[in-house]
């Protein structure tokens, strides 16, 4: 017994005929009575009773048809699958990521994507959490990667129609600073003993829970230290940093890459609990292409960013309260 058997089956079930539905699969007539024959004989139980007008399905038969029909269908659903992944990987997969990613991760993820799909083309966005997260929810972008605490302060609890949030990594803060600054040679340093005079920072925040104990930025910053934040990117931000007293938050993928251009700084890291934010993709919920997130999530547990740590895949996280945004 084949697939074949089961599609003639099935279709002589349907047409009760056995030239219509020869007719109907594109085979001969005889060839399909021969091939019932032969497959009532392997069984050795009739399928159908022939008349001279119809043919009837025996008590047999009609369970074997209930089955073939289950079968032949699973076997369309697998060919449907197929012709579907053929089509997501000739589609682009645009993925969000927020200015304190974009710049330092998209050769990581291109060369990612390269390797677990060859044929996956990677357009990558920036913007920031707000509207990334719209953009995901209109199908603008297949996924974007924000801190968990966006996640609940743009969706809250959640709910059958927020994105689904799925963790990639942790990633550590640090205070960033040129190497002569007087800050410079910490070992570590709190949130509260950051001295405001020296402190940039973004309205928008990153994402880490000690956030909130940050002194806020001087009314006279931008003059004193020479940088608007209200137009400033973050990237020049922290390259700002290098001929002013100024220092701010940078966080650790950021800051390896400075590290790898010799950019002039020094960063001390935070001491406060909430110094890590969670990193994940969200995603519409039971989106199709999910199982390329899934690679990435596996990628990355075993290849985390360089100065992260990769998500426990066996960890199941709930989302916390938290009023934080991420940059």
């Amino acid at each position: 017994m084949n697939l074949r058997d089961l599609q003639y089956v099935a279709a002589v079930a349907h047409h009760r005929n056995f030239t219509r539905a020869s007719r109907a699969i594109h085979v001969s007539q005889p060839a399909l009575s021969n091939q019932i024959k032969k497959l009532e004989a392997e069984l050795g139980v009739q399928i159908f009773e022939r008349t001279r007008t119809e043919v009837l399905l025996t008590k047999f038969g009609e369970q074997i048809v209930d089955m073939a029909l289950e079968i032949n269908g699973l076997v369309d659903r697998i060919a449907e699958t197929a012709q579907e992944h053929r089509k997501l990987e000739a589609t682009p997969f645009r993925l969000g990521m927020t200015p304190t990613l974009a710049a330092y991760l998209s050769g990581y993820f291109l060369d990612m994507t390269a390797e677990l799909f060859p044929d996956l083309k990677l357009v990558i966005v920036e913007e920031k959490p707000l509207e990334l997260s719209r953009m995901v929810e209109q199908m603008q972008l297949d996924a974007a990667l924000i801190s968990r605490n966006s996640h609940t302060m743009i969706f809250g609890d959640g709910g059958e129609e927020a994105p689904r949030f799925t963790p990639l990594w942790q990633e550590p803060l640090y205070l960033g600073m040129r190497k002569d600054h007087v800050l410079a040679k910490r070992d570590g340093i709190r949130a509260k003993e950051v001295p405001a005079e020296y402190l940039i920072r973004f309205d928008v925040p990153f994402g880490y829970d000690l956030e909130k104990d940050l002194p806020a930025s001087s009314p006279d910053a931008a003059e004193r230290l020479g940088i608007d934040v209200r137009s400033a990117r973050f990237e020049t931000l922290c390259r700002h940093l290098v001929h002013t007293d100024a220092c701010t938050i940078i966080n650790a993928i950021a800051a390896e890459q400075f590290k790898r251009d010799n950019l002039d700084l020094t960063f001390v890291p935070f001491d406060d609990v909430g110094r890590l934010r969670e990193l994940g993709a969200i995603t519409r919920q039971n989106y199709s292409r999910f199982g390329v997130i899934s690679s990435i999530r596996e990628f990355i547990s075993q290849t985390p960013p360089t100065g992260t740590i990769g998500a426990d895949l066996r960890a199941v996280r709930v989302p916390v309260e938290s009023s934080a945004a991420i940059l």
